[in-house]
């Protein structure tokens, strides 16, 4: 039982460690790190539809729409980001009907293209990161 207790304990000190970790990341690693989880939310959701496993298929799309809504929608400063933040947030607008659509439907294709979308987004995020990087 006391080597349970260590895991356990292990694992809350790992947990808190992470999310110290990635707190201390600049802002727009962090943007980039939420298209990464969204896009293996996306995956693991077509994986599930293929498995015909309606549970595991909710439970990824959920947690998708969730950093989706709260990773980025959320994050759009309108006043400061001008058209930029326009742009975006009529993208994720379009990503997440899409989402909810591939989730309702079953609709791998629907899922595919929000995946896509968002990894062309977050290949600007990256270029603006390495230039930060070298700048």
């Amino acid at each position: 039982m006391s080597l349970n207790l260590s895991r356990n304990g292990r694992a809350r000190y790992q947990a808190v460690n992470n999310t110290g970790a990635v707190l201390d990341r600049p802002p727009i690693d962090l943007v980039v790190l939420v298209y990464e989880r969204i896009d293996d939310k996306l995956l693991l959701a077509e994986q599930a539809v293929a498995a015909n496993n309606p549970a595991q298929l909710g439970e990824q799309m959920q947690q998708a729409t969730d950093l989706l809504q709260q990773g980025l929608v959320a994050t759009l400063d309108f006043e400061r980001g001008g058209d930029v933040a326009l742009n975006l947030g009529r993208v994720y607008d379009y990503c997440q009907r899409r989402m909810l659509q591939g989730h309702l439907r079953r609709d791998v294709e629907a899922l595919r293209e929000v995946r896509k979308l968002l990894a062309e987004l977050r290949e600007g995020w990256v270029g603006i990161q390495q230039g930060k990087a070298t700048g």
